[in-house]
């Protein structure tokens, strides 16, 4: 009897790994719902623009700043449209994007402002109120704040007063 509790219990514990890797958990964020047309702000610690690919780099302290959401990195570069509208804001090292109620840690981050995206990859932890996750990406609609958030998901869920 001992033996069929242990194999039973080590098979569910293998289901239950095998299934984190592939985990995939949908969530509504509505803190990074952000108005398209907001000004964006960008300060770093060097600019260089080229013209040959219609992209600027941003280094260093990079910051930046669309009505409430902040990103900060390392290194973020702007590609620019064939209008001259930004595109996208691809952001790496340290990456942290914050609103007033979420905040969000990845390796790299791509803002799309033209498909209102926010894509965020490696080792992603998001934090929202008594909620923290953990996965390998995280994608958001700017649009209507639906989120999916892949791999390895983690979800602590805080209960009381803690």
């Amino acid at each position: 009897m001992q033996k069929i509790i242990l194999m039973s219990t080590i098979v569910i514990y293998t289901c239950l790994f095998a299934l984190q890797g592939v985990a995939k958990t949908s969530l509504l964020l509505g803190g990074f719902d952000q108005n398209a047309n907001a000004t964006v702000e960008l300060t770093a610690d060097k600019l260089t623009i080229s013209e040959s690919d219609g992209s600027a780099r941003f280094e260093g302290n990079v910051i930046v700043g669309q009505g409430d959401i902040r990103i900060a990195a390392d290194l973020v570069i702007v590609t620019y449209s064939e209008t001259g509208e930004i595109d996208k804001l691809s952001a790496s090292g340290g990456v942290t994007v914050a609103t007033a109620n979420e905040s969000a840690e990845s390796k790299f981050a791509e803002y799309s402002l033209k498909n209102r995206t926010l894509i965020m990859s490696g080792d992603v932890v998001f934090s929202q109120g008594k909620i923290l996750m953990s996965a390998k990406s995280l994608q958001i609609d700017l649009d209507t704040g639906a989120a999916i958030i892949e791999g390895q998901v983690k979800t602590i869920l805080s209960t009381g007063s803690n």
